[in-house]
């Protein structure tokens, strides 16, 4: 099951201004907290598929998530439990010895694509830029 449900508000304003419900592979309704708007009807399942586009293999930067679970992936498919399972363990005891690493050197972890905000994180490149630069590529 693909549920989902989530509240969207405005800082310092804890009210919701719109509650979002339903299943991502069947119909999700968006409703704003006036009553004077009507709730949008999304059905997912009369929409297009789109296909993902992705950099081949060779362009992917080394930290890449498609790239860091590619054997893990990879023995998904095959439905090699055992071999997914020992190429995730690999890869998070890599993840956990280079965090060690960089705490006995004092080198702290260099975000590349978000910024610290508030409490949160922010895209450090806009989205307009980012799809800018994707079309260029």
């Amino acid at each position: 099951m693909y549920m989902l449900s989530m509240f969207c508000s405005q800082k310092p304003d804890k009210k919701p201004f719109l509650r979002i419900e339903g299943e991502w592979n069947k119909v999700i309704t968006l409703r704003p907290s006036s009553d004077k708007e009507e709730p949008i009807i999304i059905d997912t399942c009369n929409m297009p598929t789109i296909k993902k586009k992705i950099r081949k293999f060779e362009a992917q930067d080394e930290r890449e998530s498609r790239r860091l679970w590619r054997h893990l992936t990879a023995a998904l498919h095959t439905n090699d439990i055992e071999s997914a399972t020992s190429a995730k363990h690999e890869l998070e005891e890599r993840q956990r010895a280079e965090t060690r690493e960089r705490k006995e050197k004092g080198i702290e972890w260099q975000q590349k694509l978000f910024a610290p905000h508030g409490d949160g994180w922010l895209y450090k490149e806009n989205l307009k830029e980012r799809l800018l630069r994707l079309q260029q590529n």
